[in-house]
């Protein structure tokens, strides 16, 4: 560190930070954690795997033109986002309005030419579903591709304020073969936190190696979903307050303040 930068520049300057997340989403997240000092220590704990054909989705997007305005296509995640690449944009999405939860997924939309109206300001479903009916999809139909084990909540809270929903589940997370040994090796030189940023990769994590493998860890998580499944196994994490890459550094930074 050069001696004119202040201290607080480099909070996590001798810190090792596990990320868990797939490798082709971990890159700004690890970018942020190095430009804070931190020693970043890469384990991904999920792999994405593709659910269903791209004419299913082809299928759900075009049904969904046929729906009462306003139509609603709304995006949890980047990995959602990354499967409407086999949608033929824009044609299958014409009159179709898009909302995403965060930044990332906002910015994985876009990076396909969608144009998108409405980005949740939290971290999860119920965000999103809020921010949902104050557009006014009550009224409407609202498309929802989404990872196999996703919660039904965002579903469930726009059918209650009157919308037409139409799930497609068009991804699965499963863990990385070999977790186990890859997390123990890592965890041989020590580990400081790590960010565990959704529920599968909490599960994955707790089932390779168990959970008091974190005790003595500072763990981050992203999101209420993730927090809850957390609670469960007796951790109590840092919740990040923004899901974006710059949110979950800082979120490190301050938990090892503590």
């Amino acid at each position: 560190m050069s001696p004119l930068s202040p201290p607080t520049a480099r909070p996590l300057a001798g810190r090792r930070v596990m990320v868990t997340r797939a490798a082709a989403q971990a890159a700004a997240l690890n970018q942020e954690l190095r430009q804070l000092g931190a020693a970043v220590v890469e384990v991904p704990a999920i792999a994405i795997e593709p659910v269903g054909s791209p004419e299913e989705l082809r299928h759900a997007a075009r049904r969904l033109r046929t729906r009462r305005p306003p139509r609603w296509l709304a995006v949890t995640s980047a990995n959602a986002a990354e499967r409407l690449r086999e949608l033929d944009l824009p044609g299958d999405l014409a009159g179709v309005r898009a909302a995403a939860v965060g930044e990332g997924t906002a910015r994985a939309l876009r990076d396909l030419g969608i144009n998108v109206d409405l980005v949740a300001p939290g971290t999860g479903a119920v965000a999103l579903a809020d921010g949902l009916v104050a557009a006014g999809a009550g009224d409407g139909a609202v498309w929802l591709p989404q990872a196999e084990a996703a919660l039904s909540e965002l579903g469930e809270r726009l059918r209650q304020a009157g919308a037409e929903v139409t799930v497609t589940v068009c991804y699965r997370t499963v863990p990385v073969p070999g977790l186990h040994d890859l997390l123990v090796a890592a965890g041989a030189g020590g580990i400081d936190a790590v960010t565990l940023l959704s529920p599968s990769a909490a599960e994955a994590v707790i089932a390779a190696v168990g959970a008091e493998w974190l005790d003595g860890v500072s763990v981050v998580c992203v999101g209420a979903t993730t927090a809850t499944a957390l609670h469960r196994h007796g951790i109590l994490p840092v919740v990040a307050a923004r899901g974006d890459a710059a949110g979950v550094a800082a979120a490190v930074a301050g938990a090892l303040r503590r």
